[in-house]
């Protein structure tokens, strides 16, 4: 169960083959054809029942000509038999030890092969599979109880300015005197739904002693984001305290909406380099650029071969305007329309809001050659939640 969220470092070969034998798909008898051609509930055929096998039990019975076996759903169906006649489609023994047969319809079905599931030696898996709950019973079945993992990716969190306040100072928030810290929170929460190990390193005071000392105490982490004081200008303190660490710009700045001022380089650590990304300190710019840029490099870190969220084409249940000439991800719900998925803004999608971000199903993507999305057209979904809740029909 450890293994849960986690990808594969090795390929998973099946153990057994599964099923073991050919098995029944219903409840019935299992039947030579041949035995029962031409039955019809005016003209049953009647046969001899010569025991009964249950599931996981009597492999490698054989089934006599003329002569039936009552089985149970999953059974091994014995050697001879080539059909499964449903119960529906006998008197139930009616008299003991004896059943009629009403209908042939069944005749060569209801049998299913073995090694449907899987074979001895096949590859199950391959490395970089994410591994689900659907990963879990099949492991499981195959009688495995370990199973080789990539190590889970450390992120180290730093949201900066001296005007932040968590919750145990919230008295200043309420008297004007902070603005609430909620970026380094919501990160967090993002980082481990994706398996990766956060370490809070509190919020950076506008000084550079403070900033050097926490950026310092980060260096063990696979990947360091710091939160705010985005831009890359020489008078940036937060570029400033990374250069003195040696820290190599990658890129810087974006054409999107929200999250345009982000950046992306590397800090040495004695030969160990340490991925580094500034995010915008709006709420909605570090979710998605987070969502956008992070989240893909921390699954990939993690060893995972699919990192990008799904997306779905949904209709616009309402105009959007995206007047800039830069790609757009908007904050939208989606629901189940007449025509299918259909998006819809989740409010104001100024990039300092926070309450829209809740209420998100996905980001609908317009790209820069598109100024506005009309009621009616198309647009691209990336679903932020792939389970039904999702898609749900409006129960109005």
């Amino acid at each position: 169960m450890d293994a849960l969220g986690r990808a594969l470092s090795a390929p998973i070969l099946a153990t057994v083959t599964l099923p073991p034998w050919d098995n029944s798909a219903m409840d019935g008898y299992a039947v030579r054809a041949a035995d029962v051609s031409g039955a019809t509930r005016d003209t049953p055929v009647s046969l001899p029942v010569a025991g009964v096998i249950r599931a996981g039990g009597d492999a490698g019975r054989t089934l006599e000509p003329g002569t039936a076996i009552r089985i149970m759903t999953g059974a091994p169906v014995p050697i001879g038999a080539d059909s499964v006649i449903r119960v529906e489609h006998t008197d139930r023994e009616a008299e003991e030890g004896q059943v009629r047969i009403s209908s042939d319809a069944d005749a060569g079905r209801h049998v299913r092969a073995a090694g449907q599931d899987m074979t001895r030696g096949a590859t199950l898996f391959e490395p970089g599979h994410s591994i689900t709950a659907g990963t879990i019973g099949v492991l499981a079945a195959a009688g495995l109880q370990d199973v080789d993992v990539h190590a889970s990716p450390r992120i180290a969190l730093l949201p900066t300015g001296d005007e932040l306040r968590r919750p145990d100072r919230y008295d200043d928030v309420i008297q004007g005197l902070g603005v609430p810290e909620s970026n380094g929170t919501m990160l967090t929460a993002m980082s481990l739904e994706v398996g990766a190990q956060p370490l809070d390193l509190g919020i950076a005071l506008d000084d550079p002693d403070d900033l050097t000392r926490r950026i310092a105490a980060g260096a063990e982490a696979d990947v360091l984001v710091t939160i705010g004081g985005a831009s890359m200008g020489e008078a940036d303190l937060v570029k400033r305290v990374l250069d003195q660490a040696g820290f190599e710009l990658d890129f810087w700045r974006v054409s999107m909406r929200p999250g345009s001022p982000i950046s992306f380089g590397w800090l040495d650590h004695g030969g160990r380099r340490q991925a580094v990304f500034g995010l915008p300190g709006n709420p909605s710019s570090a979710f998605v650029t987070f969502e956008v840029f992070v989240r893909p490099y921390l699954l990939r870190l993690a060893g995972h071969r699919r990192v990008f969220r799904r997306t779905v084409k949904c209709t616009a249940a309402e105009s959007i305007s995206t007047p800039a000439e830069l790609t757009y991800f908007q904050r939208v719900a989606v629901s189940l329309g007449e025509r299918g998925p259909e998006a819809r803004l989740t409010g104001p999608q100024l990039s300092g809001l926070v309450r829209g971000l809740a209420l998100a199903d996905g980001l609908a993507i317009i790209p820069p050659d598109r100024s506005r999305v009309d009621q009616g057209d198309d647009v691209s979904v990336m679903l932020l939640d792939t389970g039904p809740a999702s898609l749900e029909a409006d129960p109005a």
